[in-house]
């Protein structure tokens, strides 16, 4: 199926082909824009590990976890562990693949490279949201240094369509995103309301009229709480209260949500149940429709960079959710040619 996470080794690039065939003789970093196929790349490399070799994949969370669970069960590599960054066991093992690894710390890279004989590492600078609370990650480039290789880089971009790269460009305030995509698509859709609620009825009412499939619904904090003691003070920009809102008006959502009590999550990537996440919680998830409510809301720079990364999740629609209008800062204006703001929903 177009759109899906796990594309057949068959459909993949000479130059990803490539990168996935060369023996396990050295360290390897793989650099490459969110849509470039490296996670493809390490679900492949991992299903050519020899049978007498043990190998381990490290992810940064569990929604990443649980989405690479079903690509390793499409390839029937069951037999190789996915750990999420905290349930890591430092285990030796022959082989050990690092996605996302511009969301680790040099500390925990080095950490990585001394448990296994050689190491695999795939990542983005461009997405790094994890430096929060003095928590310094390490740059894809940095680990590519501290190994002594160099990357290979990926150019074509098999995700983004063009009408969504060159709004991403400007939400995060990056170029030669557009270049590299290979298909076109419908502009990003502006939907809005009256209220943060009324931007949910009309989500609500997309999804329904149109049976979508495949839907990510991704907002900027976990719980109602984190949402009441953030800078925007507002209850309803949370994960806690969309799914509620959701839930109570008609249309079952699965969701993953941290919360003071541990992680709650409901996630079913084989299902085709709307999912509801965090803006840091969709790194890695793709989506056949992304939808972004709330994007009136003025956020800090962290958020910002976050915020890029969930715009960057859509396969083929993006809409994007605000009251009044989107944040100028972030957003381009409504005027800028870069929305759909006239075609009816039925045609898109």
């Amino acid at each position: 199926m177009e759109g899906d996470f796990y594309v057949e080794y068959g459909r993949l690039d000479d130059y990803q082909r490539e990168i996935i065939k060369t023996m396990f003789y050295n360290n390897e970093v793989v650099a490459g824009k969110a849509g470039t196929g490296k996670s493809l790349i390490a679900l492949h490399k991992l299903a050519r590990v020899p049978q007498d070799k043990s190998a381990c994949l490290v992810v940064f969370t569990k929604s990443l976890k649980r989405y690479f669970e079903d690509g390793i069960k499409a390839l029937g590599i069951e037999d190789y562990k996915v750990q999420y960054s905290e349930e890591w066991d430092h285990r030796h093992v022959d082989y050990l693949f690092v996605d996302e690894c511009q969301d680790f710390t040099h500390d925990r890279i080095t950490e990585f490279i001394a448990s296994c004989d050689k190491c695999f590492f795939f990542g983005d600078s461009e997405q790094t949201i994890m430096n929060f609370a003095g928590r310094l990650t390490q740059s894809v480039e940095e680990t590519a240094n501290q190994l002594g290789v160099t990357p290979h880089i990926l150019y074509k971009n098999y995700r983004l369509t063009r009408e969504n790269a060159a709004l991403a460009e400007k939400v995060g305030g990056i170029d030669n995103l557009v270049k590299h995509c290979e298909r076109n698509g419908v502009k990003p859709r502006l939907i809005t309301g009256a209220t943060f609620d009324q931007q949910l009825d009309e989500i609500i009412r997309i999804v329904k009229e149109q049976n979508l499939t495949r839907v990510g619904i991704l907002v900027p904090y976990n719980t109602e709480y984190r949402a009441l003691c953030s800078p925007n003070k507002d209850k309803k920009l949370s994960v806690e209260y969309v799914r509620n809102y959701c839930n109570s008006h008609g249309m079952n959502v699965e969701f993953k949500m941290n919360s003071n009590y541990g992680d709650q999550m409901e996630l079913d990537f084989h299902a085709s149940t709307p999912k509801v996440v965090v803006w840091y919680c969709a790194k890695g998830l793709q989506f056949n429709d992304v939808f972004i409510p709330f994007c009136e809301t003025a956020y800090d720079d962290d958020k910002r960079k976050a915020l890029f990364v969930s715009v960057t999740r859509a396969y083929e629609r993006l809409y994007i959710g605000y009251t009044g209008q989107p944040n100028p800062d972030i957003f381009p204006h409504v005027d800028s040619g870069l929305y759909s703001t006239t075609e009816k929903i039925e045609e898109i």
